[in-house]
């Protein structure tokens, strides 16, 4: 993780429920019936025992209020979440176990995975563009 990243991290943005409720679109009853279920969490922040929301909750908040709005059930909302939640994490792992290196070119951007597994005299590599991805083996 950079500095940056490290940075954005131990910033302290939250939101109370009414500035939250403003910005997401969703209702105060809403947002309280989602943290009952355990799709979001809030923390108490403030000297008076005020709930407050974190800016990865608040983007929950989104997700889950476009997912009703485009006429998803809150279970298939919450299912889609986790299963983007597990992408996510899976991508992160990709990413953080096996990418060497990035070249940005001309018209793409050239990631290496380094060796195959079962053939460690060749390299994965993946050409990115705007449109495409494509992999390649690549000889050491």
């Amino acid at each position: 993780m950079g500095p940056f990243n490290a940075r954005l991290r131990s910033l302290d943005i939250s939101l109370g429920i009414g500035e939250t409720s403003r910005v997401t679109g969703a209702t105060p009853t809403q947002i309280r019936y989602w943290e009952k279920k355990q799709l979001i969490h809030s923390r108490r922040h403030d000297a008076n025992g005020n709930k407050r929301y974190s800016l990865a909750n608040i983007t929950l908040i989104v997700m889950i209020k476009t997912m009703l709005d485009e006429g998803y059930t809150l279970a298939k909302a919450s299912e889609e979440i986790e299963r983007s939640h597990q992408k996510a994490d899976m991508l992160h792992v990709l990413i953080s176990t096996r990418l060497q290196d990035i070249k940005r070119e001309a018209t793409q951007t050239v990631f290496n995975f380094g060796p195959l597994e079962n053939d460690p005299d060749y390299d994965v590599i993946a050409q990115v563009t705007d449109k495409t991805a494509k992999l390649y083996k690549q000889p050491v």
